[in-house]
């Protein structure tokens, strides 16, 4: 006891991504020594002034889903003459005569309100 070595902690285990997450994971590699985790916190949150308090949320499937559908969309707006010239060189081609599409008119869609 007398010549006892101090402790070795796995400084690796411990995540940076929110406040809320370098507490936890600050108590986990120390083993619940508050003294301790409360250095180690310290020490990561005095560099890092713009973590954030809680972890960021994923957007949901759905959510990825509809901004990949609405990004679609838009490349086709973007692009719709390039689409045409192509569909009209494939009719002419073969044989048929060209398409005429009407152009779809830029409206923004405003982004919907953040979810709390």
């Amino acid at each position: 006891m007398f010549f006892q070595r101090e402790k070795e902690f796995d400084y690796s285990l411990i995540q940076t991504s929110s406040k809320e997450a370098l507490k936890r994971s600050a108590l986990i590699v120390c083993n619940n020594d508050i003294k301790k985790a409360s250095e180690i916190y310290d020490f990561f949150v005095k560099d890092m002034p713009d973590i954030p308090a809680l972890e960021p949320q994923m957007p949901t499937a759905f959510d990825q889903m509809k901004d990949m559908a609405i990004g679609a969309f838009r490349w086709g707006r973007d692009n719709q003459d390039q689409i045409v010239g192509i569909v009209n060189m494939v009719l002419g081609a073969m044989g048929k005569g060209p398409i005429n599409i009407p152009t779809i008119p830029v409206t923004e869609v405003p982004p919907a309100p953040p979810v709390a």
